[in-house]
C-alpha cells in the first residue's frame, strides 16, 4: 500500500470515529435535547435548566395547575434557596418508569455540582395540548455501585439473603 493509501484510510477512519463519538455523546448527554414541554421529558428538562440558573419562579410555573394550587411559591422558593445545589445538576439521566397517554412518571438520575447524587421522580401530566410536572420527589442517591442487589420472591428468601450478607435485598412484587 503506498503513503498516500495509508494516509487516506487513517483519515477517513479518524473522522468516522469522531463523528460516532459525537453522535453517541449528544444523544446520550442531550445536547439539543427537547426543551419544550411539548414532551414530559423535555417539560423536567426546561425545570431543570431554570434550576440550575436559579430561576424559581420560571420553575415553578412549569408545575401543573393542580400543583401550583397545593404549593404556594414561596414555598417551593423556599426549598429551593435551602437546598440549592441538588439542583445544580451536571449529569442527568431520565428512566420512564410508567407512562399513558396523559401522564408519564419518570426517574432523574443527577450528579450535582457539590458531587453529591440525587434521585428525583417526577410525574408529568398534558393538559391543554403540553406537559406539565404534577408532582416532584427528591432524595439523596444512596446506591452503592459496590452493592449487589437481588430479587427475593418470598420473606424467607429474603430472610436468608440477608444473613448471608450479600448486600442490599430488594423485594419485587
Amino acid at each position: 500500500m503506498s503513503r498516500r493509501r495509508i494516509t487516506a484510510l487513517f483519515a477517513s477512519s479518524f473522522v468516522a470515529f469522531s463523528l460516532t463519538t459525537w453522535l453517541l455523546t449528544r444523544a446520550n448527554f442531550g445536547g439539543d435535547g427537547a426543551r419544550d414541554a411539548s414532551t414530559p421529558e423535555g417539560a423536567v428538562r426546561m425545570q431543570l435548566d431554570a434550576l440550575a440558573r436559579g430561576e424559581a419562579p420560571v420553575a415553578y410555573a412549569l408545575f401543573s395547575p393542580r400543583y401550583r394550587a397545593e404549593v404556594a411559591p414561596e414555598a417551593f422558593r423556599e426549598v429551593v434557596a435551602t437546598h440549592g445545589e441538588m439542583f445544580r445538576a451536571k449529569t442527568i439521566a431520565i428512566e420512564e418508569v410508567s407512562s399513558s397517554v396523559s401522564r408519564e412518571e419518570m426517574r432523574v438520575r443527577m450528579g450535582a455540582a457539590d458531587g453529591q447524587r440525587y434521585v428525583a421522580r417526577y410525574t408529568a401530566v398534558f393538559i391543554d395540548g403540553r406537559w406539565w410536572i404534577d408532582e416532584m420527589h427528591w432524595h439523596a442517591d444512596e446506591e452503592s455501585p459496590g452493592r449487589v442487589f437481588t430479587i427475593a420472591h418470598d420473606a424467607d428468601a429474603a430472610r436468608s439473603l440477608r444473613r448471608a450478607d450479600c448486600g442490599v435485598v430488594r423485594r419485587v412484587a
